[in-house]
């Protein structure tokens, strides 16, 4: 009798084979994946038989009546057409279609040709998924594996691993991208020659079943029942880790707990061996973080070390799991020498993950209790001067919300304590904060950054950043441009960066900085110009800070070493309550479009907690002292002579930020505006292109006295100091504005272009 899973999957193969093909002429070549011996009607809306089923009953054909679907015959062989789907939470992603040919199992098979022909073959793609070309490829009679390249214009951006064994309904399976995480996926076979009729995502088989099981009331056994009941279906991979959970949390007896981590385990392995060992040292992780007994955490550790001695290609990652897995069964030991091995064992992993939140909070918590409290120190420095990842924040609200169920302490509270035990109170310690997150970009700094000879070309480069205090996805950006200031001197990059109320106000924002994000034409935050030219790819949290760093490197790298004839002379002093400002570009005659001379003021490390995590701030800009596009060319000359009042360059600030605060139910109060670290940058850009040639920066020397400024007539009437108001509704999205990576089933929108006339807000992004 077939599971009701099984009946599932058979669901869905009809869907594909029968409801696709339905009008259609199978081609000779995929005669395998259907059979001529049966019909299967299609019912009429009311359920009566149509006219085709009652021909088909009697044995008779009309004139004129479209070819009846075929059923399909399970499938015996790899060999013949295949969609692979990928499972999501509520549905299954058609993503390629592939040809599937296995080596003849004959003795001629001994001779092989000079060009043995590919076991797999790409067919066809969906309409919004990225290009691919299959790299290699390998089959039997009853299994498939290929590797499959993910291009953007021509270049590889993301890798794709498939290892699936037929299982009588489909080919089941795990896609690995960029050898990272194991996803449950699966081949069904079709007739169809491409997808341009396999359109849709099919419903995720289970998905309601598994969503009623989550909200049960007893959720455990419902998760249960689910688990056995839908043995075969993708998404029991996603229930089996919350039964594990729910009974570790429940304290369920030890037979319980094992009896339900064995059959996770047997069901991991019908989607092979890749998918049990993730299984292995997820239960593992999860049985070393719980007070259950040590000894069940090292019993599942250890058949996953011994599939991959056995030959399992260990995906990236599980090394780290497994050592922080073994390194808590150690700590939570009496035993001091298998203590002293588990700190060893982490202090070994730091080296090779120096970033990761999670090896280094349980390094602090090592060293704190049985090692140096100044090392602890040393890790907390790192963790609470720099933004929490999305797990960090998580944690954090449910130790809030059930602090006997989840424990979490900010490490900013640790580090309090910690300093204060050390030196008997908090001085010193914001300072401490401030190293520490320079600390933290200046680890990122690659070897090719490091390697870049800084004598090669005079063109120095200018990487402007849109970004925001409560943009989630700015962090990756901000940091990473954080780090290519660490790689580099001022001399070769400047990095400045717009601030934008996205998705909600923001004080770091001001006119100007809202006129230029329009200028380039930007729909979101963070966006990132190199140069006055977009860079992809540029966001996410602070788990993404490196790959968005590199990103970066690889445009800019190249323009390192190139050379310019344009040269800018700048000075800028402040006097008296003034800022004197100069600014004179030569060399600008060989190049055939009109430029502008676009000036700058930014104000360098500030500090300010902002939403996302970020607490230093770094040339950020106050002011442009023309229009976002610049000043243009007098008599064919860029040049600027400017005395700037800086009562009027602080006011026009404090103006802006109380208008925006009237009209949008903001609340300021605190906004940063002690604007002591200022730097006059100056950048000569196309009018048409937006290329920019040179950028060069000096900070303002002499004193920024606005104490002596001119003051304001008092308002009519005085206004009550605003009480601290809750956080308005967002009103406009963080989405990054970025090249898809992880999800080939995505693609990059056009972009809409803006009104030069139109106001200076971001338009919201579509989802």
């Amino acid at each position: 009798m077939l599971s009701i899973s099984r009946i599932s999957l058979i669901l869905c193969l009809l869907t594909i084979t029968v409801g696709c093909q339905k009008g259609s002429e199978p081609s000779a070549e995929n005669s395998t994946a259907s059979s001529a011996s049966e019909s299967t009607p299609m019912d009429s809306e009311k359920g009566a038989p149509s006219e085709t089923e009652t021909a088909s009953k009697s044995g008779e054909t009309k004139e004129g009546d479209p070819e009846k679907p075929k059923a399909p015959e399970l499938p015996t062989s790899v060999k013949g057409t295949w969609v692979l789907m990928l499972p999501q939470q509520q549905s299954m992603m058609p993503l390629y279609l592939f040809k599937i040919t296995p080596p003849e199992a004959s003795a001629e098979s001994d001779k092989k040709s000079e060009e043995e022909p590919a076991a797999v073959v790409l067919l066809s793609k969906g309409a919004e998924i990225a290009p691919g070309k299959i790299i290699s490829s390998k089959a039997t009679e009853k299994t498939v594996e290929f590797e499959e390249s993910l291009l953007n214009d021509g270049e590889e951006f993301v890798r794709l691993n498939f290892q699936g064994k037929l299982d009588g309904v489909a080919i089941l399976g795990t896609i690995s991208f960029n050898n990272e995480s194991s996803t449950p996926a699966l081949l069904l076979p079709t007739t169809e020659k491409d997808l341009s009729r396999i359109k849709e995502p099919m419903p995720s088989p289970g998905a309601q079943e598994l969503m009623q099981a989550m909200q049960s009331k007893d959720a455990f056994e419902q998760l249960n029942d689910f688990t056995q009941k839908m043995k075969t279906v993708p998404l029991t991979m996603d229930a089996y880790p919350a039964l594990v959970a729910i009974a570790l949390s429940q304290k369920k007896d030890a037979k319980t707990l094992e009896e339900i981590i064995n059959r996770y385990i047997e069901t991991a392995g019908i989607w092979g061996n890749r998918q049990q060992v993730s299984s292995l040292i997820s239960v593992g992780s999860m049985l070393a973080r719980s007070d259950s007994d040590s000894s069940l955490a090292t019993k599942y550790l250890d058949q996953a070390d011994k599939l991959i001695k056995e030959g399992v290609k260990p995906l990236k990652g599980w090394d780290l799991d497994m050592a922080l897995a073994k390194a808590r069964v150690g700590l939570k030991s009496d035993n001091k020498e298998q203590i002293q091995e588990a700190g060893k064992l982490l202090q070994a992993e730091e080296k090779k993950h120096p970033h990761n939140r999670e090896l280094l909070a349980e390094l602090v918590n090592y060293e704190k209790s049985h090692g140096s409290v100044d090392k602890a120190i040393d890790h907390l420095g790192i963790l609470a001067g720099s933004p929490l990842t999305g797990r960090e924040r998580n944690l954090l609200f449910a130790s809030k919300q059930n602090p006997e169920a989840v424990k979490f302490e900010h490490p900013r509270d640790t580090l309090t304590a910690l300093w204060k035990e050390k030196h008997g109170s908090t001085e010193g310690l914001d300072e401490y904060l401030t190293k520490s997150f320079k600390r933290f970009l200046q680890s990122y700094v690659s070897k090719e950054a490091k390697d870049v000879d800084l004598k090669k070309g005079n063109r120095v480069s200018l990487i402007e950043l849109f970004t925001g205090a409560s943009c989630p996805p700015c962090v990756a950006a901000d940091l990473a441009t954080g780090v290519v200031e660490a790689s580099f001197p001022d001399s070769k990059v400047i990095v400045l960066r717009y601030h934008q109320h996205i998705p909600a106000p923001d004080p770091l924002t001001n006119t100007d900085s809202e006129a230029r994000f329009i200028l380039y034409n930007h729909r979101g935050t963070p966006s990132t110009n190199l140069n006055g030219q977009m860079v992809p790819g540029v966001a996410g949290g602070v788990e993404q800070v490196e790959s968005s760093y590199q990103q970066i490197l690889e445009a800019l790298i190249p323009a390192l070493s190139e050379n310019t004839d344009v040269k800018i002379d700048l000075s800028a002093v402040a006097k008296d309550g003034k800022l004197d400002l100069k600014a004179n570009v030569t060399g600008t005659d060989k190049i055939k479009e009109p430029l502008r001379l676009v000036a700058v003021l930014a104000e360098d490390e500030l500090h300010f907690e902002a939403s996302n995590g970020i607490n230093v701030h770094d040339m950020i800009v106050r002011s442009m002292l023309s229009e976002p596009t610049g000043f243009p060319a007098v008599d064919g000359k860029l040049s600027l002579t400017k005395s700037v009042p800086l009562s009027d360059f602080k006011g026009r600030l404090t103006d802006y930020l109380s208008a925006y605060e009237e009209r949008s139910n903001a609340n300021f109060t605190g906004a940063p505006l002690a604007l002591e670290k200022l730097h006059f940058v100056v950048f000569v850009q196309g009018e048409l292109s937006k290329d920019v040639f040179q950028v060069a920066s000096v900070p303002v020397s002499g004193t920024l006295d606005y104490k002596t400024a001119k003051p304001k007539p008092a308002p009519e009437k005085a206004k009550p100091t605003p009480a601290p108001k809750p956080a308005p509704k967002p009103e406009k999205s963080a989405k990054p504005e970025v090249k898809k990576e992880a999800k080939p089933e995505t693609k990059p929108e056009a972009k809409k272009a803006a009104k030069p006339e139109s106001k200076p807000e971001a338009k919201k992004e579509e989802n």
